[in-house]
């Protein structure tokens, strides 16, 4: 069988006409591909845009949270948002809020725009929490103590656990109690001393003992400005008068006494003197303002609270408390006698005293003497906490808090 084959009829090729054909089908070939590749570089332009104009909206609303800080700290914690938008050059504008959630945290919601509110391409959100800055101490026990120990003498009470890096000792007299738990490196006197409730451990481990940033405290003071007592002698020594202090740093001795009524509303420090709290009726008082924190005394000096002097916690619920620190070696670096010191005390180097009825709420120090009937009462509030600057300290972002939103 023989296979014909047929061949297609072809233009030649000098033909009129063929050149052109091709040229067109070439070109349309070109406009097909080109039109496809357009398409998609439009999409990813489209898109690249997009992701730059969103990224512009997040970082309008993390402007916004940065100018309300701003504005906090400006204004010692009285500002509540920008009321108005804010234009940030020609990219775009911000709406703040701020609203209170306790004494010492507030919320803020900052909204950033592309271009604007009233017209936007693109909008972000960021809502987060600020709080004052400060820091958080765990005081665990009623009393905690280096290696110096606890003497309890003469019908000494402590209402609450206690731990001695050092022995637990009766000293002298009868009638010493805890109640509470009692922990020890060393030996426990018991009897004579009673524990009414929980264990008693001797030869225990060494406890790290709760512990302060100095320098923080000395700084936040200082931030409120500095007393000399040598050249305004009449600003150190606060007497029989109602007066605010702080934050403050005061060079010299600082004394408060004659039934004086002292409100703390911020951070105290005493540089090269000592702070001196006496007489019937005189109150260190903290201000209603912390909220359920507290703020700190420090001194490098000598403590001494006696004559029926008194420090007092604020009405929150919890109470915040007042921390009064000594850094001194001294023993006793720190004395308190008579009833009324609600607060907590520090002398992590040096020595404490506590006698003639005297009532603390927390105490931590390298040895303590107790005398005369001396009453130590733990208040629960204070296993977790937090002493601030005060409203007038410095805001900064609660961490954990931080969320973006559409």
């Amino acid at each position: 069988m023989v296979k014909k084959f047929f061949n297609l009829p072809t233009l030649p090729k000098n033909q009129p006409g063929f050149v052109l054909l091709v040229g067109i089908l070439v070109v349309t070939v070109i406009i097909i591909f080109s039109a496809g590749q357009f398409d998609r570089v439009a999409n990813f332009v489209r898109q690249g845009s997009n992701k730059v104009v969103q990224q512009q909206a997040v970082n309008l609303a993390e402007a916004g949270v940065d100018y309300a800080i701003w504005q906090l700290n400006k204004n010692a914690g009285n500002w509540y948002g920008t009321g108005t938008e804010v234009a940030v050059g020609t990219t775009g504008t911000f709406f703040v809020t701020v609203t209170d959630e306790s004494a010492n945290i507030k919320n803020v919601v900052a909204t950033g725009y592309v271009p604007n509110s009233t017209n936007p391409r693109q909008k972000s959100t960021v809502k987060t929490q600020v709080v004052i800055s400060g820091q958080t101490i765990e005081f665990n026990f009623a009393t905690q103590t280096g290696t110096g120990g606890i003497t309890m003498n003469q019908s000494s009470t402590i209402n609450g656990n206690i731990y001695s890096n050092g022995n637990i000792s009766a000293g002298n007299g009868s009638q010493q109690t805890i109640d509470g738990e009692a922990y020890a490196v060393g030996t426990i006197d018991s009897p004579p001393i009673t524990v009414t409730s929980g264990v008693i451990e001797e030869n225990q481990e060494p406890e790290d003992m709760p512990t302060i940033d100095y320098q923080l405290w000395k700084d936040e003071a200082t931030a409120g400005g500095i007393i000399d007592c040598a050249i305004t002698p009449s600003s150190c020594n606060i007497d029989g008068v109602i007066a605010s202090i702080g934050p403050k740093k005061y060079i010299g001795n600082l004394t408060i006494s004659n039934q004086a009524k002292v409100t703390v509303t911020g951070p105290i420090y005493v540089e090269n003197g000592n702070i001196i709290v006496r007489n019937g009726g005189t109150q260190v008082n903290l201000s209603q303002s912390f909220g359920s924190e507290g703020t700190v005394i420090i001194t490098n000096g000598t403590i001494t609270v006696e004559q029926g002097g008194a420090f007092n916690p604020n009405s929150a619920s919890p109470p915040g408390y007042i921390l009064v620190v000594t850094t001194s070696t001294l023993d006793p670096a720190m004395s308190v006698s008579n009833q009324g010191a609600n607060a907590v005390f520090y002398a992590l180097d040096g020595g404490a005293e506590l006698s003639q009825s005297a009532q603390v709420n927390a105490l931590v120090a390298k040895k303590l003497i107790m005398r005369n009937s001396a009453t130590l009462t733990y208040a629960s509030g204070l296993a977790s906490a937090k002493f601030s600057s005060g409203p007038g300290g410095s805001w900064e972002i609660r961490k954990g808090s931080y969320q973006y939103t559409k």
